[in-house]
């Protein structure tokens, strides 16, 4: 790309050949250009999302990395006292009901390669050969199981963060859209998810923590109740019964019903009601010669989340 330094550049070259008696042909003068260049030495990685699936799910990798299903097992009890009779020989009976839920496992991989000659030209120089496609191919499979821990693969019948199964969701509140929301009311949405998570559960499970796009967690974090300089999440998070926690994921922001909004999800972030299934992070293979290049294969295997108790997290839409 021509910079305007450049066309300055070139428009005293010919002032120079004009009034001087010079004689530059096409390439003379583009040779004498490009040594006048400044050429940056850094490097510019294009920059994405930080992928924060793994920070804010607990994970779970202590699965056999040959497993193709994981399997967990909920317990109930069943039964009830009642008032008996003296020499009463029918006291009513209790027991313990149980049920297995299996999901499945399933793997996904990406692969990077270079020739042989890549590898002459690397001695050759005497530098070390080049990491950035062996880089490109282990982010490309974060980024992968970024996305299934938040919403699953659907080929697979595998659920994630933002879809579980069984999570209830609330009816959006005071406000509608937080973007002309006051303070007070983003304050009442989030209390009322809360709440909902308490009341529904008979007080058995309390929330500690809020998810939310960055969008949403900006609004939050700025607009500030009537008459005062504290601000919405400030407010909730000081006067909520357990929820201290709040953070922001990118995947928040197209995970509502409908895939076009965002969705804010609370609940409970303990892995004894929820985890993130990951036997196998990440893997590299060693490289396997193809004619005349090698191709070095990578992989992962993931079993997107598991909700082992649904009642304690909710979601919120429209917000």
């Amino acid at each position: 790309m021509k910079t305007r330094r450049h066309d300055q550049y070139m428009r005293m070259v010919q002032g120079l050949s004009e009034h001087a008696d010079l004689r530059l042909d096409a390439n003379e003068t583009a040779a004498f250009a490009r040594q006048l260049e400044d050429i940056d030495t850094e490097l510019y990685r294009v920059e994405y999302p930080e992928q924060k699936g793994t920070k804010i799910i607990p994970i779970r990798t202590a699965i056999q990395e040959g497993a193709e299903e994981y399997t967990y097992r909920v317990m109930d009890k069943a039964g009830l006292s009642r008032v008996i009779a003296n020499y009463a020989e029918d006291l009513p009976r209790v027991d313990v009901q149980g049920k297995e839920v299996t999901v499945k496992l399933f793997g996904h991989g990406a692969s990077y390669g270079y020739s042989v000659q890549d590898l002459r030209r690397a001695r050759m120089a005497g530098l070390p050969f080049d990491a950035e496609r062996a880089l490109a191919a282990r982010e490309a499979i974060e980024r992968k199981n970024d996305e299934i821990l938040a919403f699953g693969e659907s080929t697979v019948g595998v659920k994630g963060f933002l879809n579980g199964t069984g999570i209830d969701l609330v009816s959006v509140g005071v406000t509608g859209t937080w973007s002309t929301a006051t303070g007070d009311q983003i304050v009442a949405d989030l209390l009322l998810m809360e709440r909902d998570i308490i009341e529904d559960s008979n007080g058995v499970e309390m929330p500690d923590t809020v998810i939310m796009s960055p969008g949403q967690y900006a609004l939050a974090s700025t607009k500030r109740l009537a008459n005062t300089e504290t601000t919405a999440l400030d407010f909730f998070l000081k006067k909520s019964v357990g929820v201290k926690s709040a953070d922001h994921w990118h995947r928040c922001s197209l995970a509502d019903a409908g895939g076009t909004g965002p969705r804010v999800a609370m609940g409970r972030r303990d892995r004894t009601r929820l985890e993130g299934l990951l036997p196998l992070p990440f893997a590299s293979l060693p490289p396997q010669p193809v004619g005349l290049s090698y191709v070095v294969s990578c992989d992962s295997r993931c079993g997107g989340v598991i909700f082992r108790y649904p009642k304690s997290w909710r979601y919120m839409d429209g917000c």
